[in-house]
């Protein structure tokens, strides 16, 4: 019964996902087709403080309340004020940095979108509990619905401001509003209200375990944006706004799929944080099912890059697709270090998350600093992020070892059916993409020998968890042949 549980929500947190940010995705894409690299530039700028701040409100103490294995009576109001708390303070702070900000970056234009997104940091700590609720009682398909209407809504506002000429409003007022949309359409769905409770008993235990989320998350997220603000201040907004555009594909697709298995899988795991050998096996079925789905698309869309390009986002940004190339390869890394983090994350080992944290970004920083100073370019940077994340698949790969037997070497031969698949794919797609026709007609027979050739491959080389799903699709065909008959 467990087993169809967690069967049954990973399908509705993949179908939120792929729903969600799909919609999201198109909705990003018109935005491009209309606005200029330096909207969407001056937005990454803003956004990095945001972030900054969603992430010192949502990750220690939503975490906490889905890793606890018995919530107290006053848990989640507690939790909410100290968000709350977090959030107000961060607004204060934006408000009186904006000018400084706004000055650092040589454009005026920065302060008055920069005070108006932060308001919505008040929605984020009512969203934060909400998630972690839901996320607890693995109602995904509640959420997916509330987050499907808030894209939705803040879509058209966004695109409905850009048409009529607001450009970077438009955008800062369609994040602005999906936060607060998300935030009203959970309520209807999550029907949850802080009380007028708080407990300092339990504020130190949930504390206990994610002031370490806390931190480990902000050294992440101060790691994910620097880029951008260097990039923003040494080079341009427009090279800020390609290199972000150049993300945009890879990280929300490969971050889609993760994040559907990952929360799904924290608090399954969380669940059975006491027993090492059901770990371990869930951890390989965690590394191996998402490789199967990131890699080959990671892989394809660095072979597309260019026509999907053009056709979508039109040739103005062409100038994006050698980061797209180069941030596929980053990207690829999630479906290791995500899954490896998860179950340190579940094991209440929050110890081991922030040293690792720590630790990682250090030497992710020193390597951002060579690549800044020494080769002066933005595609510098940009390998060096990727010779970063491919060796951080080692670093993570390390405590889990201690923990669970299952090192890099181990992690590695569970994927090498997947490795090859992948790179017979790319071949494949590769010499298609030499031959002279219309760049749709390139796109779409890429597409199709891209795909047969990775089923085709996973097919003859017998990968286990190909075959698993090939069978379960099976059976949902033979049940649905039994019931018409």
């Amino acid at each position: 019964m467990e087993n169809k549980k967690v069967v049954s929500s990973l399908a509705f947190k993949m179908a939120e996902q792929f729903s969600v940010k799909g919609i999201g995705l198109i909705i990003s894409i018109v935005l491009a087709r209309i606005l200029s690299p330096d909207d969407f530039g001056q937005l990454a700028i803003l956004t990095v403080f945001i972030n900054l701040s969603l992430n010192l409100i949502q990750s220690g103490f939503g975490s906490a309340l889905v890793q606890t294995k018995e919530l107290g009576k006053y848990d989640y109001s507690t939790a909410f004020y100290i968000n709350l708390a977090i959030s107000f303070a961060m607004v204060v702070i934006l408000f009186v940095l904006a000018p400084l900000i706004s000055k650092f970056y040589n454009s005026n234009g920065l302060v008055a979108p920069l005070r108006f997104y932060s308001i919505s940091l008040l929605f984020g700590a009512f969203n934060s509990i909400q998630t972690a609720k839901l996320q607890r009682e693995m109602k995904f398909r509640a959420s997916m619905f509330a987050r499907l209407t808030a894209t939705l809504l803040s879509g058209g506002i966004g695109i409905a401001l850009a048409y009529f000429g607001y450009g970077l409003w438009a955008l800062v007022i369609y994040n602005f509003s999906y936060i607060v949309l998300s935030s009203i359409t959970m309520f209807f769905v999550c029907r949850w209200l802080p009380r007028f409770e708080f407990s300092k008993e339990r504020a130190k235990v949930l504390w206990g375990f994610g002031w370490k989320m806390l931190v480990s998350s902000f050294l992440c997220s101060i790691y994910a944006d620097i880029k951008s603000l260097i990039i923003g201040k040494k080079y341009s907004t427009d090279d800020l706004g390609y290199y972000n555009r150049g993300d945009q594909f890879p990280y929300i697709i490969s971050n889609t799929i993760d994040t559907a298995i990952q929360s799904v899988m924290f608090p399954v795991l969380s669940k059975i944080q006491d027993q090492k050998e059901k770990l371990r096996e869930t951890l390989k079925k965690s590394i191996s099912m998402g490789s199967l789905f990131i890699f080959p698309v990671m892989i394809g869309l660095l072979v597309v890059a260019k026509p999907l390009t053009i056709i979508l986002l039109t040739e103005k940004w062409l100038p994006s697709v050698p980061y797209m190339q180069l941030l596929c390869l980053a990207h690829m890394t999630i479906s290791l270090n995500s899954a490896n983090l998860t179950v340190i994350k579940s094991m209440g080992r929050s110890d081991v998350y922030m040293k690792l944290e720590i630790i990682r970004r250090i030497i992710m920083i020193a390597i951002l600093l060579v690549t800044v100073f020494a080769f002066n370019s933005v595609m510098a940077i940009v390998i060096g992020y990727v010779i970063s994340l491919w060796l951080d698949v080692i670093i993570i790969s390390i405590p889990v070892k201690k923990l669970l037997g299952l090192g890099a070497i181990s992690q590695f031969r569970l994927i090498w059916k997947i490795v090859l698949s992948v790179i017979i794919m790319a071949v494949a797609t590769y010499f298609v993409g030499l031959i002279s026709l219309p760049v749709w007609l390139t796109l779409i027979i890429q597409i199709i020998v891209g795909i047969t050739s990775y089923v085709l491959c996973c097919l003859l080389f017998r990968e286990k968890n190909f075959l698993e799903i090939l069978g379960i699709i099976k059976k949902l065909f033979n049940k649905k042949s039994i019931k018409e008959n």
